[in-house]
């Protein structure tokens, strides 16, 4: 089949077809206070720092916050 759609549309290599869109899922993240073991990534970690104001997420103030998760700093 793609050996088909690529002789009619003149197409030489799978990148050069368009990309599906990509589809983003609502966070259902919240402000509730629970510990670092109870989050399910690094990024709900950042939510509860940056947004939330949870600065024990990042206990040596290094940037990190919840290292069991997280390697880097948020961005």
């Amino acid at each position: 089949m793609w050996i088909l759609l690529f002789a009619l549309t003149g197409l030489s290599q799978a990148e050069d077809l368009p990309q599906s869109p990509r589809i983003e899922t609502a966070q259902a993240w919240d402000c509730a206070d629970v510990s670092c073991k109870a989050l399910g990534s690094c990024e709900e970690a950042c939510y509860k720092l940056q947004q939330c104001g949870q600065s024990k997420r990042d206990g040596d103030n290094d940037g990190i916050p919840c290292e069991n998760l997280c390697s880097r700093p948020c961005d």
